[in-house]
C-alpha cells in the first residue's frame, strides 16, 4: 500500500491493519538472522576484542581491580603483621630483637651526626 492510497479506517477513524504478519514469517526472519555469519555472537565478540577502545577499557579495569585487590590484601594482613612485629619486639631474648638492637647501635652515631648537622 503506497502513501497515495487511502487507508482503510474503522468508524472511529483508526486505521485497519490489512497486512497480517504470521508466526512463520517471524520465525523465518529470525532463522535467517541467526544464520547470518556477520552478526553472530562470536563475530561481535571478535570485533569488540579487536577494538582499541575496548582494549583500553579492559586495561583500565584490570589496573583498577589489581589496585583494589592489593589494598584489600594489605588491609587484611596489616593487623597480623603488626601483631607479629609487636610480639617479636616484646620478647627481648629473640634473635630479631637482638639484631635490631645491634643495627641501631651501629647506625646511631651516623644518625646523631646527621641530626646535629641539620
Amino acid at each position: 500500500m503506497s502513501m497515495d492510497e487511502d487507508l482503510a479506517v474503522d468508524a472511529e477513524g483508526i486505521p485497519i491493519l490489512t497486512d497480517l504478519v504470521h508466526e512463520d514469517d517471524i520465525a523465518a526472519s529470525t532463522i535467517r538472522y541467526a544464520d547470518d555469519d556477520t552478526d553472530t555472537p562470536a563475530s561481535i565478540a571478535d570485533r569488540l576484542l579487536a577494538s582499541k577502545s575496548f582494549q583500553q577499557q579492559i586495561e583500565q579495569l584490570t589496573a583498577s581491580l589489581s589496585q583494589q585487590l592489593l589494598e584489600q590484601v594489605e588491609q587484611s594482613l596489616r593487623p597480623a603483621i603488626e601483631q607479629a612485629i609487636s610480639l617479636t619486639l616484646e620478647d627481648s631474648n629473640s634473635f630479631a630483637t637482638t639484631t635490631i638492637q645491634q643495627q641501631l647501635e651501629k647506625a646511631l652515631p651516623d644518625l646523631l651526626a646527621q641530626a646535629l648537622k641539620k
